[in-house]
């Protein structure tokens, strides 16, 4: 039987693109099930539309965030971050998708901590395997860690690091603060700028990320197992 994965996304969905299509075109032996989505106006909701045409597929899309899901009237809305009541919504989904896995690509809230104790990474725990939330984070960590978007290639090139790169890392309650499972280092060309460097990295993690998802689902089973 297949893994069931959920995404949370906040943008265009390029990235969650690429995993769809390598789930469809048996790439991987994983499952896309659900997509819940921040912004209204996210591009990603065209994307999925496509590609169920595409590919005969049903991936179900929900939109969650403040206004869906309004506050309570002690409780004000802060950018950036889950309200409670958005919080409490994704996770009622992502419980009753019964999904295997979440992933969090291009989502751009803070994941709250009901979310994280369920899904993600716990102090107790001894292995990143025992998590059920990934990340993919546009930079090696720690040197980038809790930066965003472009602010993380200029990082790289203000400080001359000689390697850019795609971290897939658990979700813990601090940004970029899980155990890293995987990562792949883009090297630093003479000339890059924020633009150019971004790139490269978008298509290195459009690359890897679809097997190092699968990879992940492999070992947290072995490690599940022989517990």
């Amino acid at each position: 039987m297949k893994s069931k994965i959920a995404i949370l996304a906040s943008g265009s969905g390029s990235t969650a693109e690429a995993v769809i299509r390598s789930t469809a075109i048996g790439e991987v032996n994983y499952e896309i099930k659900l997509v819940i989505v921040s912004r209204e106006n996210a591009g990603i909701f065209s994307r999925i539309k496509k590609l169920n045409d595409e590919f005969n597929l049903s991936i179900e899309t929900k939109l969650i965030n403040h206004h869906t899901n309004p506050v309570k009237e002690n409780e004000q809305p802060k950018k950036g971050i889950q309200t409670n009541a958005e919080e409490q919504a994704i996770l009622t989904e992502l419980e009753n998708s019964e999904v295997d896995l979440v992933a969090l690509m291009g989502y751009m809230k803070k994941i709250g901590p009901k979310l994280v104790y369920r899904f993600g990474w716990r102090e107790d725990y001894k292995s990143p395997y025992q998590a059920m939330m990934l990340n993919t984070h546009a930079g090696l960590l720690p040197d980038t860690k809790a930066l965003f978007g472009a602010n993380i290639q200029q990082y790289v090139l203000d400080n001359h690091l000689p390697f850019g790169g795609q971290s897939l890392h658990v979700v813990a309650e601090e940004y970029d603060d899980g155990p890293v499972v995987n990562e792949h280092k883009v090297a630093v060309i003479e000339g890059d700028t924020t633009e150019s460097l971004f790139e490269r990295v978008q298509q290195t993690e459009k690359h890897y990320l679809p097997g190092d998802i699968e990879q992940f689902i492999i070992s947290r089973h072995n490690y599940l197992n022989e517990g």
